[in-house]
């Protein structure tokens, strides 16, 4: 009995430990990403607003109705923000080992600490903008209550682990080949455009569906959208697939890690 004693103490400590180590990194990172901007948090959070106004006013040039609801706006809202969540997580933990590779060279910080707290700094970012801009849409009348709560939570739960997990793949990739950077912007790019921001993908042609189905980010704005809208049917719709698909990247990219960390913890 007093031989695990010290173990749990041990383990305990260990625990704050990391604890500290990440919560530091997550300030440093938060001033980083600032920058010299003394409103850089509003730069920041806002930015999913930008996406989603141009995208609406493009839109409504067009003369196209919403293709759910009542606001172009709103729905491309529902889009862009799951889309906007997953891209900075996925971007932003990709270039953690380049950016804090200086930091490594303390025992005390492993990457997976660097990758956590640029994770968590992103996910409040985005989280704040969703606080901030939702219950503004409602105030307007452009916008419900969520229709489906819980469900929303588990959508954004999904979509943060695929953020983070193909985030994590990706900056064991970037190690690998230097030209992945290139590679993975371009994938970005065209995820913009085939992960059914602008248009419910029920609507497309069967053949069209079948090849976006594979498409994570599809089933996450599809989970997002069923949260939030009442009466709000997709046959595309996937939540096993998506959580599947996010873990088995998270699992993934956290075995190379360790595997890989002796090369990754080399100071170019």
């Amino acid at each position: 009995m007093s031989a695990n004693r010290p173990l749990r103490k041990t383990l305990w400590q260990s625990i704050k430990e990391q604890g500290r180590v990440i919560t530091a990194l997550l300030l440093r990172e938060a001033s980083l990403r600032l920058g010299p901007f003394r409103f850089g948090h509003l730069l920041i959070i806002t930015d999913v607003l930008w996406g989603t106004t141009l995208l609406g006013l493009i839109w409504l040039y067009l003369g196209r109705p919403a293709p759910y609801g009542d606001s172009i706006i709103f729905y491309m809202f529902t889009g862009m923000f799951p889309f906007t969540l997953y891209k900075t997580l996925h971007t932003r933990v990709s270039a953690a080992l380049d950016a804090n590779k200086a930091l490594l060279s303390y025992p005390i910080v492993r990457p997976v600490d660097t990758l956590l707290a640029r994770a968590l700094l992103e996910s409040m970012f985005q989280i704040s903008a969703l606080l901030i801009f939702y219950p503004t849409f409602i105030w307007l009348g452009a916008a419900n209550f969520p229709a489906h709560p819980v469900e929303m939570l588990a959508a954004l739960g999904a979509t943060f682990l695929l953020g983070f997990g193909l985030g994590v793949t990706g900056m064991i990739l970037r190690s690998m080949f230097k030209s992945w950077v290139i590679i993975d912007g371009m994938i970005a790019r065209i995820l913009f455009f085939i992960s059914g921001i602008f248009i419910q993908i029920d609507y497309m042609p069967q053949d069209i569906r079948d090849i976006l189905y594979w498409n994570p980010l599809v089933h996450a704005i599809e989970w997002f959208r069923y949260s939030i809208y009442y009466g709000y049917n997709s046959q595309t719709l996937n939540k096993e697939y998506l959580i599947g698909f996010a873990m088995a990247c998270t699992l993934f990219g956290l075995i190379m890690e360790k595997i890989r960390r002796p090369l990754l913890l080399q100071i170019s």
